[in-house]
């Protein structure tokens, strides 16, 4: 007969077991487990707390970083009409694939699906001078190639990457409608650093372009520095209740809160000001409630190295979502919401952000391994490293290799018999970066340039 204290003893072991077997079952080579904490990396920073840049400097660096990459849109400057060649030129940005493409049952797309697309963009619609109408994102919702829900891809059977899906328009943005799809359903709209089509039914239309900004524009608003946060139900209001807010959002305050909100107490809330859509698609303000336990924060965070860190680790783990399709975060994602924290604005892709302004180290094509490894001796934690279709955050050395974090797609193994076998992570964590990549060289042989933003 086995005693309670005989069984507990197994139970435990077991437990440990079990554990070991967890932590063991996935490694990436040269990323020790203790490297997945913050911690780590936060104890080797010797000026951590240091302040980077005050909020004028910030504001300064963004002026720059607007002029220096034309991606980058002010809204509150944008153009109140369009010529019939501007408009035309804009919607022509995408173009629809030559190549075989699949849908998300693997099926070959046909070539009448794409004439069905053409006509729904309404290019006969266009007119000589076109209105630039002004709104807020409502919602999350998804920034899209065409005014289509429906996905394309390159390979059948492999849906990680939606060739229509460009990125997200994430709530409280600040937007220019440009055009409408002939089925009303989709406005293609100008963000700070986008374009692109998305649902009617996720954008308010305002009277004009200080409705907007007269609320944007405030010192009073809530920062989201968690992964995400979201108001509190509203049995009374459908369009504040349960509204999800990622990182980097900023939410604007209610200057003059009540002390009850949807019959709740706002004692122990922020009071917090949300865009919603009237019966009529019009742009209206409502008070919400997000607890005081939710991940925020009053104004930016300060612009250190150690909050730059804290903020990406947060996010580590998250699953790779290529463009933000489901509300997730790709490689640039990942990265600007983690600068959008301190107030600092960055442009959407990787190949956009590699030349906007900062403290920029370039790699010479032709330089050696270790040319390339002494560059690192230069940077601080916090900058941005560029490659090809990826970007990547600096996050410090460890006896002699440089390591970082990223949202990645995979990297390569190389086998017993010396062929490379692609291992897929599709997430957010951390690696070195002599880490071989899925065709086989090392992650530092293909950096073209580091960028720290100061």
């Amino acid at each position: 007969m086995w005693s309670l204290f005989h069984l507990l003893g197994i139970y435990i072991n077991n437990e440990k077991g079990r554990d070991n077997m967890i932590n063991s079952q996935f490694s990436i080579p040269g990323t020790k487990e203790c490297m997945l904490e913050s911690t780590y990396w936060l104890n080797k920073l010797e000026t951590g707390e240091t302040l980077l840049m005050d909020k004028n400097d910030i504001e300064d660096f963004n002026k720059k970083t607007l002029k220096k990459v034309n991606t980058l849109c002010n809204i509150s400057e944008h153009k109140e009409s369009l010529t019939r060649e501007e408009l035309q030129h804009i919607l022509g940005a995408y173009t629809i694939p030559r190549d075989i493409r699949y849908d998300i049952n693997g099926r070959e797309i046909k070539h009448d699906f794409y004439i069905e697309l053409i006509q729904n963009t309404n290019l006969e619609e266009i007119q000589d001078i076109n209105t630039v109408k002004f709104g807020i994102s409502v919602n999350n919702t998804r920034l899209r190639s065409f005014p289509t829900e429906e996905g394309i891809f390159k390979d059948s059977g492999c849906i990680e990457f939606d060739l229509f899906q460009e990125t997200e328009c994430s709530s409280l943005d600040a937007v220019a409608i440009l055009h409408t799809s002939s089925d009303r359903n989709w406005f293609y709209i100008q963000m700070y650093n986008y374009n692109g089509w998305v649902k009617a039914c996720d954008i308010a239309i305002a009277k004009n372009k200080s409705e907007i900004f007269n609320y944007l524009d405030t010192d009073h608003f809530l920062m989201v520095i968690g992964n995400k946060i979201g108001t509190q139900f509203n049995h009374y209001d459908e369009r504040v209740s349960r509204k999800d807010f990622y990182m980097g959002t900023r939410i604007p305050l209610e200057i003059d809160p009540t002390s009850n909100i949807g019959n709740q107490a706002s004692l122990l809330h922020h009071v917090v000001k949300i865009p919603v859509r009237d019966n009529e698609g019009f742009l209206e303000f409502r008070n919400a409630l997000i607890s005081h336990k939710e991940d925020v924060t009053l104004g930016y965070l300060p612009y250190t190295r150690t909050t730059i860190l804290n903020q990406a680790f947060k996010l580590h783990g998250d699953r790779y979502d290529w463009g933000n399709k489901n509300n997730g975060r790709d490689c640039s994602s990942f990265l600007m919401c983690v600068y959008k924290t301190v107030g600092i604005i960055l442009p959407r892709n990787g190949n956009h952000q590699e030349i906007g302004e900062g403290i920029s180290y370039v790699f010479d094509k032709n330089a050696t391994l270790e040319e390339r490894i002494r560059i690192f001796e230069k940077v601080k934690p916090g900058a941005a490293i560029f490659s090809a279709g990826h970007v990547m955050l600096y996050i410090g050395e460890d006896e002699g290799d440089y390591y970082m974090i990223h949202d990645f797609h995979s990297y390569g193994k190389r086998c017993e018999d010396d062929t490379l076998e692609k291992i897929y992570v599709n997430e957010i964590t951390v690696t070195s970066t002599l880490l071989l990549t899925s065709k086989g060289n090392k992650y530092i042989e293909i950096f073209s340039s580091l960028l720290q933003f100061e």
